[in-house]
């Protein structure tokens, strides 16, 4: 691969070293019988403005869990959703998927090149211990995550934020994200982003051709 134009890259976390709650709870959203999309706007906020969603405030690290919980009990019951489960639904969006590995020696094939690389995720306090603990050490730059900053993609400001600490241009970062609306927030920013699909191992090919060209 020739030497490349861009110098950084922000990976979202989940959805591309883990199963995506996009492309893989129609199982579990079937079983309570409610729609994919309905269940992620009730419980993730995902399809709705960034706002007062208890998700949203989670993720911004305003609330704790036990207090999303009980707001997310509140709306499946009022919802006449039966049966649902926190454990269970990030259970059917799956921890470490087939592709974990793959995508983790693309990290470390782009470091060998010199780029530095950073995840930039929306998460939860909650989670942190778990989820960076699967991250290997020492192939990553840093970690921009929402629930210690106080902003969620898709606010701009985070991706400003996450430039600033990369000490990267816009034009020279290349993102991303299971999620369309974050890829196109970045890209207005002027940030070449290319959407994961249920497949991450599709996006690295794209990568691949981006920094070759």
């Amino acid at each position: 691969m020739s030497e490349s134009h861009f110098e950084c890259i922000l990976w979202d976390f989940g959805g591309i070293f883990t199963g995506s709650p996009f492309y893989s709870i129609d199982i579990y959203s079937a079983h309570l019988g409610v729609k994919s999309q309905e269940l992620i706007e009730l419980v993730l906020g995902y399809g709705l403005d960034d706002g007062d969603h208890h998700w949203h405030r989670l993720e911004r690290g305003e609330i704790t869990m036990v207090e999303a919980l009980e707001e997310i009990e509140v709306l499946t019951s009022t919802r006449g959703i039966e049966g649902f489960e926190i454990r269970d639904f990030f259970k059917s969006m799956g921890g470490k998927s087939d592709t974990t590995e793959e995508m983790f020696d693309a990290v470390r094939r782009y470091k060998d090149l010199g780029i530095n690389q950073f995840i930039l995720s929306n998460n939860i306090l909650e989670f942190s211990s778990s989820w960076k603990s699967m991250l290997p050490e020492n192939i990553f730059d840093g970690i921009i995550d929402s629930s210690e900053v106080g902003i969620r993609k898709p606010d701009p400001k985070i991706f400003m934020l996450a430039l600033e600490i990369a000490d990267n241009s816009a034009d020279k970062t290349i993102f991303l994200d299971d999620y369309l609306e974050h890829v196109h927030v970045a890209e207005e920013l002027g940030i070449k982003s290319i959407h994961v699909g249920p497949n991450p191992l599709d996006a690295v090919k794209q990568l691949d051709k981006l920094l070759a060209s």
